[in-house]
């Protein structure tokens, strides 16, 4: 399998292309400009023996030009500022809207045009969370978001019925991650870890059979609060 993963930088995303290199897969990997030596770094190796490429972008990812089609293309990239929705401002509101649902569907759109999945099985894998199937307080536009993506998810699904095209939604609780680590209410010792989750998805999206879960959810088992 050769895959393209946007938004490489996270602690998902990274967990990912570990996880697919793992398998003996050909990772591509798109970061923004100023985090690019960091995943260079980090993925040294199996970019010196060919496994894995790093592109960056400097300013929306929809601008990256994919160049060859891929079995897989994971869309990681979001912005998660809790928050009172009275606290933000538009600039911020539109950003996380921007980044987190507007850019993955356009940049699906680009793919199917330039590379349809006519004939062979292509996989659409978005990053959802729990917060796409409930509300929580401070984090209004994320649970939009993710939302909106479970919606566009289930219309690509029957919009492709007749492709051997598969989009998924991956939701999982809180991960022990950056972005994790600003819920600061939450002990993060109950938080997932990204390669648990990592090796979840990748054994899905890899599996050669016809069994299909869109919509796959991986909660927290237990979930602790720190004390005040």
């Amino acid at each position: 399998m050769n895959a393209l993963i946007f938004g490489a930088s996270g602690g998902l995303a990274t967990a990912l292309a570990d996880a697919l290199l793992a398998r003996g897969s050909q990772v591509d990997m798109v970061t923004r400009e100023e985090r690019r030596e960091t995943i260079e770094r980090q993925f040294g190796a199996a970019s010196a023996n060919g496994l894995a490429r790093i592109f960056s972008v400097t300013g929306k990812y929809s601008d990256f030009d994919v160049l060859q089609s891929y079995d897989a293309y994971f869309f990681t990239q979001a912005l998660f500022a809790p928050s009172p929705l009275i606290s933000m401002d538009a600039a911020s509101i539109a950003s996380e809207i921007e980044v987190g649902l507007t850019q993955p569907i356009q940049i699906t759109r680009k793919l199917l045009s330039r590379h349809p999945p006519a004939g062979r099985r292509v996989n659409y894998c978005y990053i959802g969370s729990t917060s796409a199937y409930a509300g929580f307080k401070n984090t209004s536009v994320y649970c939009a978001v993710k939302h909106g993506l479970l919606g566009f998810v289930r219309a690509m699904n029957d919009e492709y019925a007749q492709a051997d095209a598969r989009f998924w939604l991956f939701s999982m609780g809180t991960m022990n991650t950056s972005m994790g680590a600003k819920l600061r209410e939450q002990d993060p010792s109950s938080f997932l870890q990204p390669g648990d989750v990592a090796e979840r998805i990748v054994d899905m999206v890899c599996a050669p059979s016809n069994l299909f879960e869109p919509e796959v959810v991986i909660r927290r088992r237990t979930i602790r609060f720190l004390e005040k």
